[in-house]
């Protein structure tokens, strides 16, 4: 790994770590809840208020009180939320009323996060993203996709986890562009979102990706996981293709996946490699494949049978 890779990765992590602490709240609806009811008009009043202070430490203090106990008030402070993300001059603020959007599930901001994808500051574009993967909207994917050109790599990565949340076909070229970015971080989130968009034509890369044995380990096996998650039956050849191959893992990844999605048409082929398979753990995995595909077709021609009945 380069210098520059290192620092890289290394800035993605703090940021990573940053932001899911900071939109772990939302997550969080019981603490949520409680938080809110110990928020007392008082100090809601006067949190408001700090908003329009000069020093904008301030404003920050305020936004991360507002948006980690103000969810009893969340309708009267989404506008100010929306304001400040948009047209406050400090970054900072910006991004913590990014924060607050996320942290308070406001989905009436979401133009306001589509707009600060473009903010000059890459921190704000960043929770921004963070924002709208916690928040999906079709209407933010075509400004993520742009996104996902960002010369921080940061911005990239959580364009690309935004992207997979919002399960939008359109973004599966900019997704399969991102199969060879520089950044280790960047590629496996790229390939683990389009596992999660679905969409069949990932199929092909997904498959060149998986089968590449100068590609890392972690690449290729989360590669075939993907391939699994695909819409469409050609999602099985895609990975018979690969029990023969050199990597025992890839093998026993693939036999696994078969054993989720594959048909009778794999039987063939999930036996005749089990026949030359030297790995007992393969072996297993084969034939544990072979059990699952066998128990589907059974259930589903039982329930034809029902529904000729």
């Amino acid at each position: 790994m380069t210098r520059e890779q290192s620092i890289q990765r290394g800035r993605i992590q703090r940021l990573a770590m940053a932001l899911c602490l900071c939109l772990a709240v939302s997550a969080a609806w019981p603490t949520r809840a409680a938080h809110a009811q110990r928020f007392t008009d008082e100090a809601y009043t006067a949190a408001i208020a700090q908003l329009s202070a000069a020093d904008p430490e301030a404003r920050v203090r305020a936004l991360d009180l507002l948006g980690r106990r103000g969810w009893r008030h969340k309708d009267q402070i989404v506008p100010h939320l929306r304001r400040l993300i948009r047209n406050d001059p400090d970054w900072r603020v910006r991004a913590s009323a990014g924060r607050a959007v996320g942290r308070l599930s406001a989905r009436a901001a979401v133009p306001d996060l589509v707009a600060a994808l473009r903010d000059s500051q890459v921190e704000v574009r960043v929770v921004a993203a963070a924002a709208l993967w916690r928040l999906p909207d079709a209407a933010a994917v075509p400004s993520l996709i742009r996104l996902t050109h960002d010369s921080d790599p940061s911005a990239r990565q959580w364009a690309v986890l935004a992207l997979g949340v919002a399960r939008d076909r359109r973004s599966v070229t900019g997704l399969v562009a991102l199969l060879t970015d520089p950044v280790e971080d960047v590629r496996m989130d790229a390939i683990r979102s389009l596992g999660r968009v679905g969409h069949p034509t990932a199929l092909t890369p997904l498959s060149a990706l998986a089968r590449d044995a100068e590609r890392p380990l972690e690449e290729r096996l989360e590669a075939l996981n993907s391939i699994a998650s695909l819409s469409g039956p050609d999602k099985v050849n895609a990975l018979v293709q690969v029990l023969g191959d050199d990597q025992a893992q890839v093998r026993l990844r693939a036999a696994e996946a078969l054993g989720q999605v594959g048909d009778a048409l794999a039987v063939p082929a999930l036996r005749r490699r089990r026949q030359r398979e030297r790995d007992a753990t393969v072996r297993g995995a084969l034939d544990a494949a072979v059990s699952a595909i066998r128990t589907r077709v059974r259930e589903r021609r039982r329930a034809q049978a029902h529904g000729d009945e």
